[in-house]
């Protein structure tokens, strides 16, 4: 079975990468990671008449969407838009998590949080169009907390060295 999920650009072009998940469609086990998410995502039964609604499969791959073929079964019925909706939500939830994740772990190979953007967005192959390094970097700025009881009682001293050690 394929079918396309709505994701955004920047999401597309980074489970197409070839770190990831490669080029489309997305090939799908139901054993791998991916495929607990999308069997959890469309395992329960809809329960409005609308969601009954029939879904013929496409094999059409749609440019603006990010296709995968399962290698398991599932309903029709069960690919509704707002469950596929769901599923790009989660995707790019992995999205932001990996990204931050792949940034402060490469903070300590280059001096500069621009730099490890600009290294996140090259490696996955992200044009710039969709979504660019600053964007990555503002992303990883949210994540970090604001006021670190721990780190701000430290002497500078302290936080230089706790900076060498980790």
């Amino acid at each position: 079975m394929t079918f396309a999920v709505p994701v955004k650009p920047y999401i597309k072009e980074f489970f197409q990468n070839s770190d990831v998940f490669g080029p489309e469609p997305i090939n799908v086990r139901r054993n791998s990671r991916l495929g607990e998410i999308i069997a959890a995502i469309f395992s329960s039964y809809p329960l409005q008449d609308v969601d009954l609604e029939e879904l013929a499969p496409t094999e059409i791959l749609n440019p603006d969407y990010l296709n995968f073929t399962l290698s398991f079964p599932i309903e029709h019925r069960l690919l509704t838009d707002a469950k596929l909706t769901q599923l790009g939500k989660v995707l790019e939830v992995i999205f932001e998590f990996y990204a931050i994740a792949f940034v402060k772990g490469r903070m300590d190979v280059f001096p500069s949080l621009n730099g490890a953007a600009e290294r996140f967005t090259h490696k996955h192959q992200i044009s710039v169009e969709t979504y660019t390094s600053d964007a990555v970097r503002k992303l990883v700025g949210r994540s970090q907390v604001k006021n670190d009881v721990f780190f701000n009682k430290l002497s500078v001293r302290e936080k230089s060295n706790l900076s060498k050690v980790a």
